[in-house]
């Protein structure tokens, strides 16, 4: 998927990440991202690396089997597909590498079919709709292997500015004894500032509020702010940098994260 990447300075980025530096049952997923109004024209195919990284994170397993957050790098490759002007088909492939004892395995496999309608305004534009997805997970990312999400995209740009939010709800679909089943309330939003035709700096703030029937707040619930750089550069790479800052103890306290949209 091509996103709207833009650009700053070494510079800047380390100013970026001085302003958030200051656990986890919640840990670094394969995929941290807000979804907004980036989307594949039909008939045309986007590629794009996730790349991201958890230290200091959680070092204990929440479960049996689990793969601790700390100090692995979640690498998933993703290839979309532009169905029509309003339909995107994805996959994705997640993979990771334990830095404490350099194993490198396939993680699972992800399946996804996004709907968005972007209309133009007189300052800009508003988009909205919804990601359908499904994942068949490895037990060192989840307990349940099969698991869907439904994630609504609200997203308005107005001049230099871009404001998406994504209501997401996430539930395991195979039945695991002794595991919560229930559908799960997360809140991601984004806001970036355009500095130039190519560059953009801006926040990203990840909330995951837990079961819908019994939902956490506060610090009971996991909170994670990421500064973030977008750069398109001039041979057409698309790029993305974050630091992430995890205020609360459910979540891991420091994750980098990378996006590439390669130029083909």
């Amino acid at each position: 998927m091509k996103h709207s990447l833009l650009k700053t300075g070494l510079a800047s980025m380390v100013v970026a990440a001085a302003a958030l530096a200051g656990g986890a049952a919640c840990a670094a997923p394969e995929e941290i991202v807000v979804f907004a109004d980036e989307f594949e024209k039909p008939g045309k195919v986007g590629y794009e690396l996730q790349i991201n990284f958890a230290h200091p994170a959680r070092r204990s397993a929440d479960y049996p089997g689990e793969q601790p957050p700390d100090r692995i790098l979640r690498v998933m490759p993703e290839v979309v597909w532009g169905l029509s002007d309003q339909w995107n088909l994805g996959l994705h492939l997640p993979a990771s590498r334990n830095g404490y004892t350099g194993t490198v395995t396939v993680d699972g496999f992800k399946a996804r079919l996004t709907h968005l309608d972007s209309r133009k305004t007189d300052a800009g534009s508003v988009s909205h709709g919804v990601n359908y997805e499904l994942s068949y997970l490895s037990r060192r990312l989840s307990e349940s292997s099969l698991v869907a999400e439904l994630r609504g995209i609200l997203g308005r740009r107005h001049g230099d500015w871009l404001f998406s939010v994504n209501p997401i709800l996430n539930r395991p679909m195979n039945y695991v004894p002794g595991v919560d089943n229930r559908f799960n309330l997360d809140l991601f939003a984004k806001v970036m500032k355009s500095l130039g035709p190519d560059i953009a700096l801006g926040l990203e703030h990840y909330a995951e509020f837990g079961a819908l029937q019994d939902l956490t707040f506060g610090a009971q619930s996991g909170q994670t702010t990421f500064a973030v750089l977008e750069w398109n550069t001039r041979s057409h790479w698309e790029l993305q940098f974050g630091i992430g800052h995890g205020w609360t103890s459910p979540v891991d306290k420091r994750v980098y994260k990378m996006m590439i949209g390669f130029p083909f």
